[in-house]
C-alpha cells in the first residue's frame, strides 16, 4: 500500500507541474502549490519536497504516520541525513526553499527516477 501511495503523489506532483492550464478551467479554485514559496509540496529539479503537515489529512493519513514514526526513529534520520549528503540535487532543492538537512525525514525515488523528500 505505501509503493501504492508514492506512486500517485508522484504522479500527483509531475502532472501539477504540467497543468497549470487545466487548473485555470476547473470550478474549484485551486494552487499551484509547485511554485509559491510557503507552500506544503514544492519540486525543484526532479526532487519533490513533502511537508508533514500536509499529509496530516484522511488521505495521507497513512503516510503522515508512518512519518512520524520515522522522526523518533534516530536510526531512520540518520538514514536520511546522509540520503541528503549523497545527492546534491536534493541539498540544492532544500536550500532553495530555506529547509535544514536536519528537518528530513525520509527521502525516497519516484517512478519516474526523481527524489521525493519528506521534511518535517
Amino acid at each position: 500500500m505505501n509503493s501504492a501511495v508514492k506512486i500517485a503523489l508522484a504522479g500527483a506532483m509531475s502532472i501539477a507541474s504540467f497543468s497549470g492550464v487545466a487548473l485555470a478551467q476547473t470550478a474549484d479554485p485551486m494552487v499551484d502549490a509547485t511554485t509559491t514559496t510557503n507552500s506544503t509540496a514544492a519540486m525543484t529539479d526532479g526532487v519533490s519536497i513533502i511537508r508533514l503537515d500536509s499529509l496530516d489529512n484522511d488521505q495521507g493519513r497513512q503516510e503522515h504516520t508512518r512519518l512520524e514514526k520515522m522522526v523518533n526513529d534516530q536510526a531512520a534520520m540518520s538514514k536520511a541525513q546522509s540520503d541528503v549528503s549523497a545527492d546534491p540535487a536534493v541539498g540544492e532543492a532544500l536550500k532553495a526553499q530555506s529547509i535544514e538537512a536536519t528537518n528530513v525525514i525520509s527521502v525516497e525515488t519516484a517512478a519516474n527516477g526523481g527524489k521525493i523528500v519528506y521534511v518535517r
